[in-house]
């Protein structure tokens, strides 16, 4: 199994970061996308890369960093890490600031040039999403779309673009029927599973501990086999399914 969308830098993992990585390995959990979400911890997933060779980094700026975007230092430390990709960027009408657009472009343009795919952060924005993706000439070579949250024809129109979903434990909420139905639609080359860690954390029956207050990579075995019953498939079946998928996902980053 590997985590297609987590943050093992954030703070919330400095006590325990190592200690929560082993107890994930040992529950079968073999790698880790790990995603940027500013220019200030773009060192820490490269260093954190560094430490660790199942862990794969992913750098860039999330749009509710947009204003401290910096192309030129997210150009170097693309070149001096080939096996990184790019994210989590993207567009959120939530939290929308003047920076959002032009930042979203400039590292789409950038992970085109440099043949990075890119995680995406897209929220009540896919109309706007849309419109820049068949604007622009060069494409990345895959996008994932994490936490996907869209239709299933929006899904549909993505393919377009060599897109992946990837979804986390929220998904698994009783409450989330219209969603589960999108999951359980999608082509099964397309889909990904992450715990998108230290959020989003999944009902206590998808947990590896009822006492821990953090979502963990611990559980991300736990989400799989709620996404599993969703699909009407056996986990261990899904299981492989996911990792060649995130290999693909993955084929133009240097190893």
């Amino acid at each position: 199994m590997i985590d297609a969308h987590i943050h093992l830098q954030d703070h919330r993992f400095d006590a325990d970061r190592e200690k929560l990585i082993r107890q994930a390995q040992q529950c079968g959990v073999e790698g880790f996308l790990c995603a940027s979400a500013a220019p200030s911890d773009w060192q820490p997933v490269c260093d954190l890369a560094g430490r660790h060779a199942n862990i794969r980094p992913f750098i860039g700026t999330h749009p509710w960093h947009a204003p401290q975007h910096d192309a030129a230092l997210l150009r170097k430390l693309l070149t001096e890490h080939p096996h990184a990709g790019v994210g989590e960027i993207g567009l959120d009408a939530f939290k929308t600031n003047p920076a959002q657009e032009s930042a979203f472009i400039d590292q789409l343009i950038i992970a085109a040039e440099l043949k990075r795919p890119c995680v995406i952060h897209c929220v009540k924005s896919f109309d706007q999403m849309a419109a820049f993706l068949k604007r622009l000439k060069d494409l990345p070579p895959a996008l994932m779309f994490h936490g996907y949250s869209g239709t299933i024809r929006q899904a549909e129109f993505l393919l377009h673009f060599n897109a992946y979903f990837s979804f986390s434990g929220s998904v698994l909420s009783a409450h989330k029927r219209k969603l589960q139905a999108v999951l359980a639609a999608l082509p099964e080359d397309r889909i990904l599973a992450e715990t998108d860690a230290p959020d989003m954390k999944p009902a206590p029956n998808y947990c590896f501990s009822e006492t821990e207050k953090r979502n963990i990579p611990a559980n991300l075995p736990f989400i799989i086999q709620g996404i599993a019953a969703i699909r009407k498939t056996d986990a261990n079946s899904l299981k492989a399914v996911l990792r060649h998928n995130i290999e693909r996902f993955c084929s133009s980053l240097k190893s």
